[in-house]
């Protein structure tokens, strides 16, 4: 039993651990921010910066250079230091030097290590003003203090509970991940200029504790397999901090894989998918167009099929938005030839897509919409596959299928995304549909009831992501996500590794603007999209330079002080045998909808997985950031400042898919 100094020591060590997570906490709630100008259904920010490669560059080679010098670092070794410092800790509190040491030297502190470098390496590299960068490495002790907190709590709870010690790195590793997706988190609402809270209130009712219970009880199950898995590798490989550490990393993704195979057991027993029934509500189909010469035909005359296959009525109204090429004239001549549906062609002032779409939907009159991009194509049976979901639930707001790549494939490209898409849509956002946890209803299609549009007053203008941002906005107003992977259409894939560049970087900026839009420490969190899948899938992005720091430091370490325990081949070996159970229900979701030919491309996935995580790095360090506002550290404590527009221009992209 510990004495009372120790219990004193235990009862500073608790205030401590609550004040720092208030200092943590406070600024994710983004009272603080003014960067966002605009109000209503109108953000206004400061321009981001066009894309840059030298830019990201920069940071890997500083990212290395870091990752070296933690390493390297003779004296102090700052991994053994880190362990000292845990050791002392928890000697201050258990009075028990010698099993706080044992304890100690099991700890893999190879998250803190990497936290620390990825923080250092963005205050050098993030263009932004001296006040800002010393904030941005103010996080790094933060981050310290927080992370050996977490162990001691780990090692205390073992010695309370008599609890073997081979567990703790994993709670240990589990508790530091969450505190680094809230510092990762902390760290982007107080350094970029992001869209301001969202002020619409939520209205949610009926069967959310239902969803809630249902992916609570699936994550526990998952979580307790993936733990005996990471178990039996560790007994198999060896205990070495870093190889155990590895291990941990590499089954982080299982978990929430696991958790989406459980999800679509639920949904499988749970009841049959809506069938069409003999109602044939009327449509309107919108378009957002813009110099789409090459591919509005092809678009529209799909509409026409899919009409035909409908079986009801069917109209559709394209927005020309101030092209200059030939969109419009061959819109209105295939308009005008329609035998199935009817439509027309009006005219927008190069307002941006959103505008377009708001133009499109007020000439809307029917209940059910249908925004599909110009470079998209739809199946025959497309619309009859999506309106049963509406017409069987009427808490059923908005509405997406699986996307796929048109065919016939031509680029290495074409193939990736084709797997990317099986998986996400397919699979993924599939199995959240259970729960209603789907974040993003794409706007290369969309279905959704145009009571909830009119009520929401459209698509928000002026931020990457306003399909997102659509998606969630209706969801606080009260209205499911459905996700109904046995209907399809078809969208253009970048071409190119410059296409695919700017798709991906307007895609990251989305991501973290819809993310600071609809924080579920700001404005709750109601529903399982805003607690469990928002904050997930934006912290896998935002974090995912910090996984790099990782593997540079394993691989580092393996270099400049190789031991059999920890050399390079093995941490190979453990590295890519870890990753198996993720890849499982890729490879499933590939074979279930029946295009295995996509397996020969399989060894294209890393580096596409590569190309996706530096496009993500551009789009983050391309962010506007805010100013520190004088005196600065007192209030900077708690997240106030003043935004500051960005150096360089705004890239000229659209926020197209």
């Amino acid at each position: 039993m510990p004495s009372t100094a120790g219990r004193d020591t235990l009862a500073a060590l608790v205030l401590e651990a609550l004040l720092l997570l208030l200092v943590t906490r406070w600024p994710l709630a983004r009272r603080f921010d003014d960067s966002d100008r605009g109000s209503g259904r109108i953000v206004e920010l400061p321009s981001v910066r066009r894309p840059s490669v030298p830019r990201a560059l920069a940071f890997l080679l500083v990212a290395a250079a870091v990752s070296t010098a933690i390493v390297a670092l003779r004296h102090p070794q700052l991994m053994q230091a880190y362990q000292s410092l845990v050791a002392d800790t928890l000697t201050a509190t258990a009075r028990d030097p010698h099993q706080a040491l044992v304890y100690a030297r099991t700890l893999p502190p190879l998250l803190p290590a990497a936290v620390v470098g990825y923080l250092v390496t963005m205050a050098v590299a993030l263009p932004a003003s001296a006040g800002r960068r010393l904030m941005i490495l103010a996080h790094a002790p933060l981050f310290v203090a927080l992370s050996v907190l977490a162990e001691c709590f780990t090692a205390l709870l073992g010695a309370t509970t008599g609890m073997p010690l081979a567990p703790a790195p994993l709670i240990a590793l589990a508790l530091q991940s969450t505190l680094g997706y809230l510092l990762i988190f902390r760290l982007t609402f107080t350094t970029y200029s992001l869209p301001a809270v969202t002020p619409l209130p939520s209205r949610r009712r009926g069967r959310d504790w239902h969803d809630n219970l249902v992916l609570s009880l699936c994550l526990l199950a998952s979580l307790g397999l993936v733990t005996a898995i990471a178990l039996a590798l560790i007994d198999q490989v060896g205990g070495h901090p870093l190889t155990v550490f590895l291990i941990l990393a590499s089954l982080r993704s299982a978990v929430t894989d696991l958790t989406f195979v459980l999800l679509t057991l639920v949904r499988a027993v749970g009841g049959r998918t809506p069938r069409p029934g003999p109602l044939r509500p009327a449509l309107d189909v919108i378009i957002p167009a813009y110099n789409e010469a090459a591919g509005i035909e092809r678009l529209l005359r799909s509409i026409d099929r899919a009409a035909e296959g409908y079986g009801g009525p069917v109209h559709v109204v394209l927005c020309d938005d101030g092209s200059t090429d030939d969109t419009r004239a061959l819109a209105e001549a295939v308009v005008g030839a329609y035998e199935h549906a009817t439509g027309e062609v009006i005219q927008g002032r190069h307002g941006g897509k959103a505008k377009a779409l708001n133009l499109a939907l007020a000439r809307c009159t029917a209940d059910f919409v249908f925004r599909v991009d110009a470079d998209c194509a739809l199946d025959r049976d497309t619309f009859a596959g999506a309106i049963p979901h509406f017409l069987a639930d009427p808490r059923v707001g908005t509405l997406g299928v699986l996307p796929l790549p048109k065919e016939p494939y031509s680029t290495w490209i074409d193939r990736m995304r084709a797997m990317e898409q099986l998986f996400t849509y397919g699979f993924c956002l599939s199995a959240l549909s259970t729960v209603d946890g789907v974040p993003c209803i794409p706007g290369t299609f969309c279905a959704f009831r145009r009571q909830a549009a009119v009520e929401l007053g459209g698509f928000v203008h002026g931020m990457f992501g306003e399909d997102a941002e659509f998606t969630c906005a209706l969801g606080r107003l009260g209205w499911r996500a459905v996700v109904a992977p046995q209907t399809i259409s078809y969208e253009d894939v970048p071409a190119s590794i410059g296409q695919l560049r700017v798709q991906r970087f307007r895609w990251g900026l989305g991501g973290m603007m819809n993310f600071s839009r609809f924080t579920p420490f700001g404005q709750g969190a109601p529903g399982t999209r805003f607690w469990f899948e928002l904050p997930r899938s934006a912290g896998t992005r935002l974090t995912s330079p910090v996984h790099f720091f990782v593997l540079i430091l394993a691989f580092v370490y393996g270099v400049l002080q190789p031991q059999p325990q920890h050399n390079i081949a093995r941490f190979a070996a453990v590295f890519v045998l870890a990753q198996l159970p993720a890849l499982l229900p890729r490879v499933a979701a590939i074979f279930y909808y029946r295009r295995a030919h996509l397996l020969a491309w399989l060894p294209l996935w890393l580096p596409f997985s590569f190309l996706k995580r530096f496009f993500q790095l551009e789009s983050t360090l391309a962010c506007g950031t805010r100013r520190v506002r004088p005196p600065g550290p007192l209030r900077e404590l708690f997240g106030a400042g003043r935004p500051v527009a960005a150096a360089a221009p705004a890239a000229r992209t659209s926020a197209r898919g």
